[in-house]
């Protein structure tokens, strides 16, 4: 899902000339934002950022401040999440999940397999394999629990698969040279696209009636989702 766990490994060695910015070392923390008088600290959103660039492949010096904005709305709408679910172990998935899941993402980086490199490639953002399994435990706890809440309520017709192949995959195919393959061998594939489209529109629904129905408070603006208030900034600070 497109705001909960979009992110593919596929690391550059140039990634080994990055420069990690101080807002991945601060010492100095500081709340933030509030959801629902919850605090999120400062140190909270620089990890996020620092992890995101890490999924993203993308040099933390290359970070904008929009690219932070947007984590920190990811982590109050992960709050939000997490606080429908009551019991805090909820879908979490399992140390034999994650320990696979660590597995892959070594197996897509370069010397990933070689435990220094490993090491060194994770410190560049601030990062330990620790900190990445707290955040990929948070990542598909979400994911599993808005795949259970949210798929039952899609029902994707016949006639949407068949839309979807004439108007959509095959003038693309005919566009890029490709190969037209029969809609029976496609249709699972189109079903599923069309299924995880339904459920992003359904989930940023979901999001934006949670924030409606939230106390937030942050010492950031959010599109979407607060101005800040005097109190808020000088809570979070600069």
């Amino acid at each position: 899902m497109k705001q909960i766990l979009g992110f593919t490994i596929c690391l550059s060695v140039l990634l080994a000339t990055a420069v990690v910015p101080a807002f991945c070392g601060e010492v100095i923390d500081g709340i933030v934002a509030t959801v629902n008088r919850q605090p999120l600290l400062r140190s909270d959103w620089d990890e996020a950022v620092c992890f995101e660039a890490f999924m993203q492949q993308k040099r933390l010096s290359a970070v904008t401040e929009s690219d932070r904005v947007l984590a920190l709305q990811r982590l109050i709408d992960r709050q939000l999440l997490k606080a429908q679910m009551g019991n805090a172990n909820y879908m979490q998935p399992s140390d034999d999940e994650l320990r696979q899941d660590i597995a892959k993402l070594r197996s897509q980086v370069p010397n990933g397999n070689d435990d220094e490199s490993w090491r060194k490639l994770l410190a560049i953002y601030g990062l330990s394999e620790e900190v990445v399994k707290r955040h990929l435990r948070a990542e598909f706890q979400v994911m599993n629990f808005v795949e259970v809440r949210l798929r039952p309520n899609i029902h994707v017709q016949g006639d949407e698969v068949e839309a979807y192949y004439q108007n959509q995959l095959l003038p693309d195919l005919q566009k890029s040279g490709g190969k037209v393959v029969a809609l029976d061998e496609v249709e699972p594939r189109i079903r599923e696209l069309l299924t995880q489209q339904r459920m992003d529109e359904l989930l940023d629904a979901w999001l934006h009636n949670l924030r409606q129905q939230a106390e937030i408070h942050s010492s950031v603006s959010i599109p979407g989702v607060n101005a800040p208030t005097d109190s808020a900034r000088a809570a979070g600070g600069n």
